[in-house]
Protein backbone atom coordinates (compact mmCIF):
# COMPACT_ATOMS: atom_id res chain seq x y z
CA UNK A 1 0.00 0.00 0.00
CA UNK A 2 3.09 2.27 0.78
CA UNK A 3 4.28 1.72 -2.50
CA UNK A 4 0.82 3.03 -4.38
CA UNK A 5 0.42 6.03 -2.44
CA UNK A 6 4.48 6.85 -3.43
CA UNK A 7 4.13 5.95 -7.08
CA UNK A 8 0.85 8.46 -7.23
CA UNK A 9 2.95 11.19 -5.56
CA UNK A 10 5.72 10.85 -7.79
CA UNK A 11 3.29 10.83 -10.47
CA UNK A 12 1.31 13.66 -9.16
CA UNK A 13 4.56 15.41 -8.79
CA UNK A 14 6.22 14.59 -12.57
CA UNK A 15 2.26 16.11 -14.04
CA UNK A 16 3.05 19.10 -11.86
CA UNK A 17 6.44 19.84 -12.72
CA UNK A 18 6.03 19.22 -16.08
CA UNK A 19 2.69 21.20 -16.98
CA UNK A 20 5.23 24.26 -15.05
CA UNK A 21 7.84 23.56 -17.65
CA UNK A 22 5.77 23.59 -20.77
CA UNK A 23 3.54 27.02 -19.66
CA UNK A 24 6.87 28.37 -19.15
CA UNK A 25 8.41 27.48 -22.65
CA UNK A 26 4.76 28.17 -24.34
CA UNK A 27 4.94 31.72 -22.71
CA UNK A 28 8.68 32.20 -23.95
CA UNK A 29 7.55 31.51 -27.56
CA UNK A 30 4.46 34.12 -27.13
CA UNK A 31 6.74 36.93 -25.45
CA UNK A 32 9.21 36.66 -28.88
CA UNK A 33 6.12 36.63 -30.94
CA UNK A 34 5.06 39.81 -29.01
CA UNK A 35 7.83 41.40 -28.98
CA UNK A 36 8.65 40.63 -32.96
CA UNK A 37 4.95 42.04 -33.81
CA UNK A 38 5.65 44.96 -31.50
CA UNK A 39 9.30 45.75 -33.24
CA UNK A 40 6.90 45.56 -36.99
CA UNK A 41 4.88 47.91 -35.72
CA UNK A 42 7.88 50.51 -34.56
CA UNK A 43 9.70 50.24 -38.54
CA UNK A 44 9.94 53.85 -39.78
CA UNK A 45 7.70 53.19 -42.68
CA UNK A 46 5.76 56.10 -41.86
CA UNK A 47 9.11 58.02 -41.55
CA UNK A 48 10.29 57.25 -45.31
CA UNK A 49 7.14 58.13 -46.46
CA UNK A 50 7.55 61.24 -45.20
CA UNK A 51 10.35 61.50 -47.06
CA UNK A 52 8.69 60.36 -50.22
CA UNK A 53 6.51 63.08 -49.42
CA UNK A 54 8.67 66.09 -49.99
CA UNK A 55 9.35 65.06 -53.17
CA UNK A 56 7.22 65.92 -56.59
CA UNK A 57 3.90 64.05 -55.86
CA UNK A 58 3.11 62.94 -59.56
CA UNK A 59 2.53 60.18 -61.91
CA UNK A 60 4.35 57.16 -61.04
CA UNK A 61 5.74 58.68 -57.90
CA UNK A 62 1.92 59.45 -56.51
CA UNK A 63 0.61 56.67 -57.66
CA UNK A 64 3.06 54.37 -55.58
CA UNK A 65 3.06 56.75 -52.49
CA UNK A 66 -0.90 55.77 -51.94
CA UNK A 67 -0.12 52.42 -52.35
CA UNK A 68 2.44 51.84 -49.90
CA UNK A 69 0.50 54.45 -47.76
CA UNK A 70 -2.66 52.02 -48.38
CA UNK A 71 -0.55 49.17 -47.68
CA UNK A 72 1.25 50.29 -44.33
CA UNK A 73 -1.99 51.61 -42.63
CA UNK A 74 -3.42 48.10 -43.36
CA UNK A 75 -1.16 46.89 -41.73
CA UNK A 76 -1.11 48.51 -38.32
CA UNK A 77 -4.45 48.92 -38.78
CA UNK A 78 -5.81 45.59 -39.32
CA UNK A 79 -3.07 42.68 -39.77
CA UNK A 80 -0.70 43.72 -37.05
CA UNK A 81 -3.27 44.10 -34.47
CA UNK A 82 -5.17 41.05 -35.65
CA UNK A 83 -1.90 38.94 -34.65
CA UNK A 84 -1.80 40.53 -31.18
CA UNK A 85 -5.38 39.15 -30.64
CA UNK A 86 -4.67 35.51 -31.40
CA UNK A 87 -1.76 35.46 -29.17
CA UNK A 88 -4.15 36.62 -26.28
CA UNK A 89 -5.68 33.97 -27.50
CA UNK A 90 -2.60 31.72 -27.44
CA UNK A 91 -2.20 33.16 -23.38
CA UNK A 92 -5.42 31.58 -22.46
CA UNK A 93 -5.00 28.22 -24.53
CA UNK A 94 -1.85 28.07 -22.47
CA UNK A 95 -3.87 28.87 -19.40
CA UNK A 96 -5.68 25.99 -19.92
CA UNK A 97 -2.67 23.64 -19.93
CA UNK A 98 -3.42 23.22 -24.17
CA UNK A 99 0.03 23.79 -25.02
CA UNK A 100 0.26 21.79 -27.85
CA UNK A 101 -2.65 24.07 -29.65
CA UNK A 102 -1.54 26.82 -28.49
CA UNK A 103 2.13 26.04 -30.18
CA UNK A 104 0.37 25.64 -33.09
CA UNK A 105 -1.33 28.91 -33.10
CA UNK A 106 2.25 30.68 -32.45
CA UNK A 107 3.74 29.04 -35.66
CA UNK A 108 0.95 29.97 -37.53
CA UNK A 109 1.23 33.95 -36.65
CA UNK A 110 4.91 33.42 -37.11
CA UNK A 111 4.25 32.57 -40.60
CA UNK A 112 1.88 35.54 -40.64
CA UNK A 113 4.28 37.85 -39.35
CA UNK A 114 7.07 36.59 -41.82
CA UNK A 115 4.58 37.67 -44.53
CA UNK A 116 3.63 40.83 -43.16
CA UNK A 117 7.24 41.40 -42.62
CA UNK A 118 8.33 40.79 -46.36
CA UNK A 119 5.48 43.19 -47.02
CA UNK A 120 7.12 46.16 -45.24
CA UNK A 121 10.35 45.36 -46.48
CA UNK A 122 8.66 45.52 -50.37
CA UNK A 123 7.68 48.55 -48.86
CA UNK A 124 11.05 50.31 -47.98
CA UNK A 125 12.72 48.57 -50.91
CA UNK A 126 10.45 50.63 -53.79
CA UNK A 127 10.34 53.41 -51.66
CA UNK A 128 14.31 53.48 -50.98
CA UNK A 129 15.14 53.04 -54.48
CA UNK A 130 13.02 55.83 -55.24
CA UNK A 131 14.57 58.69 -52.96
CA UNK A 132 18.14 57.27 -53.58
CA UNK A 133 16.94 58.05 -56.88
CA UNK A 134 15.81 61.34 -56.63
CA UNK A 135 18.68 62.38 -54.56
CA UNK A 136 21.31 60.55 -57.28
CA UNK A 137 20.05 62.53 -60.13
CA UNK A 138 19.82 66.13 -58.49
CA UNK A 139 23.58 65.42 -57.04
CA UNK A 140 24.86 63.76 -60.75
CA UNK A 141 22.66 66.04 -63.33
CA UNK A 142 24.67 69.41 -62.74
CA UNK A 143 28.28 67.46 -63.91
CA UNK A 144 26.60 66.02 -66.49
CA UNK A 145 25.12 68.66 -67.49
CA UNK A 146 28.08 70.68 -67.81
CA UNK A 147 30.35 67.81 -69.37
CA UNK A 148 27.42 67.97 -72.51
CA UNK A 149 27.83 71.50 -72.64
CA UNK A 150 31.29 71.34 -73.12
CA UNK A 151 30.93 68.38 -75.53
CA UNK A 152 28.49 70.76 -77.48
CA UNK A 153 31.13 73.44 -77.56
CA UNK A 154 33.63 70.96 -78.99
CA UNK A 155 31.38 70.24 -81.48
CA UNK A 156 31.77 73.66 -82.60
CA UNK A 157 34.96 74.68 -82.15
CA UNK A 158 36.53 71.39 -83.56
CA UNK A 159 34.57 71.30 -85.89
CA UNK A 160 36.98 71.10 -88.75
CA UNK A 161 38.78 68.89 -87.58
CA UNK A 162 36.45 65.86 -87.80
CA UNK A 163 36.19 65.70 -91.38
CA UNK A 164 33.92 62.61 -92.49
CA UNK A 165 33.26 61.87 -88.62
CA UNK A 166 31.47 65.03 -88.16
CA UNK A 167 27.85 63.24 -89.19
CA UNK A 168 28.03 60.34 -86.68
CA UNK A 169 29.24 62.75 -84.05
CA UNK A 170 26.58 64.83 -84.39
CA UNK A 171 23.85 61.60 -84.22
CA UNK A 172 25.43 61.09 -81.45
CA UNK A 173 25.69 64.29 -79.37
CA UNK A 174 21.55 64.79 -80.91
CA UNK A 175 20.86 61.21 -79.54
CA UNK A 176 22.34 62.38 -76.15
CA UNK A 177 20.34 65.42 -76.25
CA UNK A 178 17.26 63.35 -76.91
CA UNK A 179 17.42 61.52 -73.89
CA UNK A 180 18.86 64.42 -71.70
CA UNK A 181 14.82 65.81 -72.58
CA UNK A 182 13.81 62.49 -71.59
CA UNK A 183 15.57 62.25 -68.24
CA UNK A 184 14.07 66.15 -68.08
CA UNK A 185 10.02 64.42 -68.78
CA UNK A 186 10.34 61.62 -66.76
CA UNK A 187 11.98 63.54 -63.81
CA UNK A 188 9.06 66.41 -63.97
CA UNK A 189 6.74 63.24 -63.87
CA UNK A 190 7.48 61.92 -60.94
CA UNK A 191 9.25 58.83 -62.55
CA UNK A 192 12.78 59.27 -60.44
CA UNK A 193 13.51 55.63 -61.12
CA UNK A 194 13.41 55.62 -65.00
CA UNK A 195 14.67 59.35 -65.00
CA UNK A 196 17.94 57.78 -62.95
CA UNK A 197 18.42 54.90 -65.36
CA UNK A 198 18.04 57.54 -68.81
CA UNK A 199 20.82 59.84 -66.91
CA UNK A 200 22.97 57.41 -65.99
CA UNK A 201 22.76 56.31 -70.32
CA UNK A 202 23.37 60.11 -70.84
CA UNK A 203 26.07 59.81 -68.86
CA UNK A 204 27.79 56.61 -70.61
CA UNK A 205 27.20 58.59 -73.89
CA UNK A 206 29.00 61.59 -73.22
CA UNK A 207 31.57 59.95 -71.74
CA UNK A 208 31.81 57.96 -75.66
CA UNK A 209 31.22 60.95 -77.67
CA UNK A 210 34.12 62.66 -75.58
CA UNK A 211 36.92 60.01 -75.74
CA UNK A 212 35.58 60.05 -79.80
CA UNK A 213 36.16 64.03 -79.67
CA UNK A 214 39.63 63.36 -78.76
CA UNK A 215 40.56 60.74 -80.58
CA UNK A 216 39.28 61.58 -83.89
CA UNK A 217 41.59 64.56 -84.37
CA UNK A 218 44.19 62.96 -83.43
CA UNK A 219 43.99 59.85 -85.82
CA UNK A 220 42.97 62.57 -88.93
CA UNK A 221 46.59 63.72 -87.98
CA UNK A 222 48.40 60.95 -87.95
CA UNK A 223 46.87 59.84 -91.20
CA UNK A 224 47.11 62.70 -93.24
CA UNK A 225 50.26 64.02 -92.21
CA UNK A 226 52.30 62.21 -90.07
CA UNK A 227 52.51 58.62 -91.65
CA UNK A 228 52.67 60.41 -95.06
CA UNK A 229 55.77 62.39 -94.13
CA UNK A 230 57.21 59.07 -93.02
CA UNK A 231 56.31 57.88 -96.36
CA UNK A 232 58.14 60.54 -98.64
CA UNK A 233 60.57 59.83 -96.44
CA UNK A 234 60.98 56.83 -96.31
CA UNK A 235 60.36 57.09 -100.50
CA UNK A 236 63.10 59.68 -100.99
CA UNK A 237 65.85 57.95 -98.60
CA UNK A 238 65.78 55.23 -100.39
CA UNK A 239 65.73 56.48 -103.78
CA UNK A 240 69.17 58.43 -102.43
CA UNK A 241 70.44 55.32 -101.11
CA UNK A 242 69.78 53.37 -104.36
CA UNK A 243 71.69 56.21 -106.01
CA UNK A 244 74.65 56.06 -103.66
CA UNK A 245 75.28 52.07 -104.23
CA UNK A 246 72.99 50.29 -101.64
CA UNK A 247 71.28 47.01 -103.48
CA UNK A 248 67.67 48.08 -101.22
CA UNK A 249 65.82 45.63 -103.93
CA UNK A 250 65.39 42.55 -101.51
CA UNK A 251 62.89 45.04 -99.17
CA UNK A 252 60.96 45.89 -101.69
CA UNK A 253 60.20 49.26 -100.24
CA UNK A 254 57.73 50.78 -102.95
CA UNK A 255 55.70 47.66 -103.02
CA UNK A 256 55.70 48.02 -98.80
CA UNK A 257 54.80 52.13 -99.00
CA UNK A 258 52.39 51.26 -101.88
CA UNK A 259 50.48 48.82 -99.40
CA UNK A 260 50.47 51.27 -96.30
CA UNK A 261 49.14 53.80 -98.26
CA UNK A 262 46.49 51.71 -99.04
CA UNK A 263 45.72 50.55 -95.61
CA UNK A 264 45.87 54.24 -94.71
CA UNK A 265 42.58 54.93 -96.98
CA UNK A 266 41.25 52.20 -95.32
CA UNK A 267 42.01 53.46 -91.53
CA UNK A 268 40.56 56.44 -92.99
CA UNK A 269 37.23 55.08 -93.86
CA UNK A 270 36.91 53.27 -90.62
CA UNK A 271 37.83 56.61 -88.75
CA UNK A 272 34.66 57.99 -90.30
CA UNK A 273 32.54 55.22 -89.98
CA UNK A 274 33.88 56.02 -86.09
CA UNK A 275 35.53 52.46 -86.07
CA UNK A 276 38.21 53.92 -83.61
CA UNK A 277 39.31 50.23 -82.44
CA UNK A 278 40.15 49.19 -85.45
CA UNK A 279 41.03 52.52 -86.91
CA UNK A 280 44.17 52.71 -83.84
CA UNK A 281 44.91 49.00 -84.46
CA UNK A 282 45.99 49.55 -88.72
CA UNK A 283 47.56 52.86 -88.33
CA UNK A 284 49.48 51.05 -85.37
CA UNK A 285 50.19 48.18 -88.04
CA UNK A 286 51.38 50.67 -90.60
CA UNK A 287 53.55 52.70 -88.22
CA UNK A 288 55.32 49.21 -87.09
CA UNK A 289 55.72 48.83 -90.85
CA UNK A 290 57.48 51.78 -91.47
CA UNK A 291 59.71 51.52 -88.21
CA UNK A 292 60.59 48.08 -90.12
CA UNK A 293 61.74 49.74 -93.10
CA UNK A 294 63.71 52.66 -91.32
CA UNK A 295 65.16 49.82 -89.45
CA UNK A 296 66.05 48.10 -92.24
CA UNK A 297 67.57 51.17 -94.31
CA UNK A 298 69.72 51.90 -90.68
CA UNK A 299 70.96 48.10 -91.00
CA UNK A 300 72.20 48.60 -94.53
CA UNK A 301 74.22 51.47 -93.47
CA UNK A 302 75.47 50.42 -90.27
CA UNK A 303 76.76 47.22 -92.24
CA UNK A 304 78.11 49.18 -95.45
CA UNK A 305 80.30 51.42 -92.40
CA UNK A 306 81.58 47.99 -91.00
CA UNK A 307 82.11 46.37 -93.72
CA UNK A 308 84.73 49.16 -94.38
CA UNK A 309 86.35 48.28 -91.12
CA UNK A 310 86.18 44.30 -91.75
CA UNK A 311 86.81 43.56 -94.87
CA UNK A 312 90.63 44.70 -95.05
CA UNK A 313 90.96 42.48 -91.64
CA UNK A 314 89.16 39.05 -93.43
CA UNK A 315 91.57 39.93 -95.59
CA UNK A 316 94.40 40.23 -94.16
CA UNK A 317 93.10 37.11 -92.44
CA UNK A 318 92.85 34.96 -95.32
CA UNK A 319 96.41 36.02 -96.56
CA UNK A 320 97.93 35.13 -93.46
CA UNK A 321 96.43 31.89 -93.58
CA UNK A 322 97.10 31.23 -97.07
CA UNK A 323 100.92 31.58 -96.31
CA UNK A 324 100.55 29.16 -93.64
CA UNK A 325 98.41 26.79 -95.42
CA UNK A 326 101.25 26.94 -98.58
CA UNK A 327 104.14 26.37 -95.87
CA UNK A 328 102.02 23.63 -94.54
CA UNK A 329 101.64 22.08 -98.07
CA UNK A 330 105.77 22.64 -98.43
CA UNK A 331 106.12 21.09 -95.03
CA UNK A 332 104.35 18.02 -95.59
CA UNK A 333 106.38 17.36 -99.35
CA UNK A 334 109.34 17.75 -97.31
CA UNK A 335 108.17 15.03 -94.58
CA UNK A 336 106.89 12.79 -97.03
CA UNK A 337 110.22 12.17 -98.42
CA UNK A 338 111.21 10.94 -94.58
CA UNK A 339 108.32 9.87 -93.30
CA UNK A 340 105.80 7.58 -93.31
CA UNK A 341 102.06 10.07 -92.79
CA UNK A 342 98.93 8.22 -91.92
CA UNK A 343 96.29 8.29 -94.96
CA UNK A 344 94.07 10.34 -92.80
CA UNK A 345 96.58 12.84 -91.99
CA UNK A 346 96.93 13.48 -95.59
CA UNK A 347 93.43 13.87 -96.24
CA UNK A 348 93.01 16.60 -93.42
CA UNK A 349 95.88 18.31 -94.95
CA UNK A 350 93.88 18.27 -98.19
CA UNK A 351 90.34 19.31 -96.55
CA UNK A 352 92.25 22.31 -95.34
CA UNK A 353 93.59 23.46 -98.98
CA UNK A 354 90.30 22.95 -100.09
CA UNK A 355 88.27 24.70 -97.42
CA UNK A 356 90.45 27.79 -97.79
CA UNK A 357 89.98 27.85 -101.99
CA UNK A 358 86.64 27.84 -100.80
CA UNK A 359 87.15 30.76 -98.86
CA UNK A 360 89.25 32.63 -101.19
CA UNK A 361 86.49 32.23 -103.54
CA UNK A 362 83.45 33.14 -101.72
CA UNK A 363 86.12 36.56 -100.30
CA UNK A 364 86.35 37.12 -104.23
CA UNK A 365 82.52 36.97 -104.52
CA UNK A 366 81.53 39.24 -101.83
CA UNK A 367 84.61 41.90 -103.42
CA UNK A 368 82.27 41.29 -106.54
CA UNK A 369 79.17 41.69 -104.93
CA UNK A 370 80.43 45.23 -102.87
CA UNK A 371 81.46 46.51 -106.61
CA UNK A 372 78.62 45.61 -108.60
CA UNK A 373 75.81 46.41 -105.70
CA UNK A 374 74.36 43.25 -106.66
CA UNK A 375 73.80 42.44 -102.59
CA UNK A 376 72.30 43.86 -99.77
CA UNK A 377 75.12 45.40 -97.65
CA UNK A 378 73.31 43.12 -94.61
CA UNK A 379 73.55 39.85 -96.47
CA UNK A 380 76.98 40.56 -97.81
CA UNK A 381 78.57 41.44 -93.74
CA UNK A 382 77.27 38.01 -92.77
CA UNK A 383 78.73 36.38 -95.74
CA UNK A 384 82.09 38.24 -94.43
CA UNK A 385 81.16 37.13 -91.00
CA UNK A 386 81.02 34.20 -91.91
CA UNK A 387 84.36 34.17 -93.62
CA UNK A 388 85.80 35.00 -90.86
CA UNK A 389 84.80 32.58 -88.52
CA UNK A 390 85.69 29.79 -91.18
CA UNK A 391 89.10 31.71 -91.56
CA UNK A 392 89.68 30.20 -87.54
CA UNK A 393 88.32 27.11 -87.69
CA UNK A 394 90.88 26.75 -90.74
CA UNK A 395 93.64 28.02 -88.48
CA UNK A 396 93.02 25.76 -85.62
CA UNK A 397 93.05 22.85 -88.49
CA UNK A 398 96.28 23.95 -89.89
CA UNK A 399 98.16 24.51 -86.41
CA UNK A 400 97.21 21.22 -84.75
CA UNK A 401 98.15 19.43 -88.33
CA UNK A 402 101.43 21.14 -88.69
CA UNK A 403 101.92 20.24 -84.55
CA UNK A 404 100.86 16.52 -85.36
CA UNK A 405 103.97 17.27 -88.62
CA UNK A 406 106.43 18.49 -86.28
CA UNK A 407 105.93 15.59 -83.69
CA UNK A 408 106.90 13.25 -86.07
CA UNK A 409 110.39 14.26 -86.24
CA UNK A 410 110.34 14.82 -82.50
CA UNK A 411 109.89 11.28 -82.13
CA UNK A 412 112.15 10.30 -84.43
CA UNK A 413 114.59 12.13 -82.23
CA UNK A 414 113.43 10.72 -79.24
CA UNK A 415 113.36 7.22 -80.86
CA UNK A 416 117.21 7.28 -81.25
CA UNK A 417 117.33 8.30 -77.65
CA UNK A 418 115.76 5.24 -76.68
CA UNK A 419 117.93 3.05 -78.95
CA UNK A 420 121.57 4.84 -77.58
CA UNK A 421 119.86 4.36 -74.10
CA UNK A 422 119.02 1.02 -74.59
CA UNK A 423 122.96 0.16 -75.85
CA UNK A 424 124.19 1.38 -72.70
CA UNK A 425 121.71 -0.77 -70.80
CA UNK A 426 123.26 -3.43 -72.45
CA UNK A 427 126.54 -2.20 -71.70
CA UNK A 428 125.78 -2.27 -68.25
CA UNK A 429 124.90 -5.53 -68.16
CA UNK A 430 128.27 -6.46 -69.73
CA UNK A 431 130.43 -4.59 -67.19
CA UNK A 432 128.76 -6.22 -64.73
CA UNK A 433 129.66 -9.67 -65.68
CA UNK A 434 132.94 -8.05 -66.33
CA UNK A 435 133.70 -6.66 -62.80
CA UNK A 436 132.16 -10.33 -61.19
CA UNK A 437 134.99 -12.68 -62.12
CA UNK A 438 132.55 -15.04 -62.61
CA UNK A 439 134.54 -17.88 -64.93
CA UNK A 440 131.68 -17.40 -67.83
CA UNK A 441 128.46 -17.11 -68.95
CA UNK A 442 125.10 -19.53 -69.37
CA UNK A 443 124.63 -20.27 -73.39
CA UNK A 444 120.98 -19.14 -72.85
CA UNK A 445 122.53 -15.81 -71.67
CA UNK A 446 124.36 -15.51 -74.31
CA UNK A 447 121.27 -16.50 -76.71
CA UNK A 448 119.20 -13.51 -74.59
CA UNK A 449 122.29 -11.27 -74.96
CA UNK A 450 122.32 -11.73 -78.65
CA UNK A 451 118.16 -11.19 -79.09
CA UNK A 452 118.81 -8.29 -77.37
CA UNK A 453 121.35 -7.02 -79.47
CA UNK A 454 119.70 -8.13 -82.73
CA UNK A 455 115.94 -6.61 -81.74
CA UNK A 456 118.12 -3.10 -80.99
CA UNK A 457 120.05 -3.04 -84.42
CA UNK A 458 116.62 -3.72 -85.85
CA UNK A 459 115.06 -0.62 -84.75
CA UNK A 460 118.02 1.31 -85.90
CA UNK A 461 117.35 -0.33 -88.90
CA UNK A 462 114.04 1.02 -88.94
CA UNK A 463 114.76 4.34 -88.24
CA UNK A 464 117.04 4.75 -91.69
CA UNK A 465 113.95 3.59 -93.57
CA UNK A 466 113.06 5.69 -96.12
CA UNK A 467 109.85 6.75 -95.76
CA UNK A 468 110.08 6.56 -91.56
CA UNK A 469 107.13 4.93 -90.20
CA UNK A 470 107.43 5.68 -86.94
CA UNK A 471 104.62 3.13 -85.81
CA UNK A 472 106.86 0.25 -87.06
CA UNK A 473 110.02 2.01 -85.02
CA UNK A 474 107.97 2.13 -81.49
CA UNK A 475 106.97 -1.54 -81.83
CA UNK A 476 110.31 -2.57 -82.64
CA UNK A 477 111.63 -0.49 -79.71
CA UNK A 478 109.37 -1.75 -77.42
CA UNK A 479 110.51 -5.25 -78.29
CA UNK A 480 114.22 -3.74 -77.87
CA UNK A 481 113.75 -2.33 -74.32
CA UNK A 482 111.86 -5.74 -72.93
CA UNK A 483 114.72 -7.53 -74.64
CA UNK A 484 117.47 -5.28 -73.30
CA UNK A 485 115.56 -5.43 -69.26
CA UNK A 486 115.51 -9.06 -69.31
CA UNK A 487 119.14 -8.85 -70.42
CA UNK A 488 120.04 -6.66 -67.54
CA UNK A 489 117.83 -8.39 -65.21
CA UNK A 490 119.79 -12.00 -66.24
CA UNK A 491 122.87 -9.91 -65.69
CA UNK A 492 122.20 -8.92 -62.16
CA UNK A 493 120.46 -12.82 -61.30
CA UNK A 494 124.10 -14.60 -62.40
CA UNK A 495 126.16 -11.81 -60.46
CA UNK A 496 124.47 -12.34 -57.34
CA UNK A 497 123.99 -16.23 -57.88
CA UNK A 498 127.30 -16.88 -58.62
CA UNK A 499 128.40 -14.86 -55.60
CA UNK A 500 125.91 -17.18 -53.18
CA UNK A 501 126.87 -20.21 -54.86
CA UNK A 502 131.05 -19.22 -54.49
CA UNK A 503 130.40 -18.21 -50.47
CA UNK A 504 128.73 -21.52 -49.98
CA UNK A 505 131.55 -23.87 -51.51
CA UNK A 506 134.26 -21.76 -49.39
CA UNK A 507 131.34 -21.71 -45.96
CA UNK A 508 131.12 -25.34 -46.80
CA UNK A 509 135.27 -26.09 -46.74
CA UNK A 510 135.32 -26.52 -43.09
CA UNK A 511 133.41 -29.38 -43.20
CA UNK A 512 135.67 -31.43 -45.68
CA UNK A 513 137.70 -33.05 -44.01
CA UNK A 514 135.33 -34.85 -41.96
CA UNK A 515 133.12 -36.02 -43.82
CA UNK A 516 133.74 -37.12 -47.33
CA UNK A 517 130.07 -36.92 -48.50
CA UNK A 518 130.10 -33.00 -48.31
CA UNK A 519 133.13 -33.16 -50.02
CA UNK A 520 132.27 -35.22 -53.05
CA UNK A 521 129.21 -32.70 -53.13
CA UNK A 522 131.05 -29.85 -52.99
CA UNK A 523 133.59 -30.59 -56.05
CA UNK A 524 130.05 -31.18 -57.99
CA UNK A 525 129.49 -27.44 -56.74
CA UNK A 526 132.68 -26.36 -57.87
CA UNK A 527 132.36 -28.51 -61.45
CA UNK A 528 128.77 -26.62 -61.96
CA UNK A 529 130.20 -23.41 -61.45
CA UNK A 530 133.59 -23.81 -63.57
CA UNK A 531 130.40 -24.64 -66.05
CA UNK A 532 128.37 -21.41 -65.51
CA UNK A 533 126.03 -23.20 -64.08
CA UNK A 534 125.37 -20.64 -60.73
CA UNK A 535 122.20 -21.94 -59.70
CA UNK A 536 122.77 -25.72 -59.47
CA UNK A 537 126.18 -24.99 -57.65
CA UNK A 538 124.53 -22.94 -55.45
CA UNK A 539 121.54 -25.30 -54.95
CA UNK A 540 124.21 -28.46 -54.51
CA UNK A 541 126.77 -26.13 -52.08
CA UNK A 542 123.61 -25.56 -49.98
CA UNK A 543 122.73 -29.35 -50.21
CA UNK A 544 125.66 -30.23 -48.92
CA UNK A 545 126.07 -27.63 -45.85
CA UNK A 546 122.41 -28.47 -44.76
CA UNK A 547 123.94 -31.92 -43.68
CA UNK A 548 125.52 -30.10 -40.59
CA UNK A 549 123.49 -27.09 -40.69
CA UNK A 550 119.88 -27.91 -42.09
CA UNK A 551 118.84 -24.07 -41.44
CA UNK A 552 122.17 -22.52 -42.67
CA UNK A 553 119.68 -20.98 -45.69
CA UNK A 554 117.45 -19.22 -42.91
CA UNK A 555 120.77 -18.01 -41.20
CA UNK A 556 122.34 -16.76 -44.46
CA UNK A 557 119.38 -14.95 -45.54
CA UNK A 558 118.87 -12.89 -42.01
CA UNK A 559 122.63 -12.24 -42.55
CA UNK A 560 121.84 -10.60 -45.66
CA UNK A 561 118.68 -8.82 -44.64
CA UNK A 562 121.22 -7.50 -41.84
CA UNK A 563 124.04 -6.31 -44.51
CA UNK A 564 120.67 -4.83 -46.64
Amino acid sequence: MLYVVIGLILIIVFVISYGAWMRKKTYGRIDQAETRRVDMMNRPVAKELAKVKQLRMVGDTEKKFEKWRSGWDDIVTRELPAVGESLFKAEGLTDKYRFKAAQALVGQLQKQMDTIEAEIDGILKELNAVVDSESKNRKDVTPVKESYHQIKKLMITRRSQFRKALPLLEKSVKAIDEQYSKYGEQTASGNYIEARRILLGVKTGIDDVQEKIDQVPALYEDIGHSIPDQIRELRQGSEEMVEEGYALQHLQIGTQLEEAERQLHVVEASVGRLELTEASEGLQGIHDQLDWLYNQLEKEALSRQEIREVAPKIEARLDSAGRKINELNEETEMVRDSYHIDTDDIKVQREISKSYYKLEKTYAETGEMIKNHSEAFSTVLEKLKKIGADIGEIDSLADSYSKKIKALRKDELAARQSIHELRHILFEARQMLLKSNIPGVPESFSHVLSEAEQQLKSAGGHLDDKPLNMTEVQEALDAAKAKADDVHSQAKTIVETAAFAEEMIRYGNRYRTDDPEIDGKLQTAEQLFRNYDYQASAETAVRAIEKKEPKILKRVNLYQQHQA
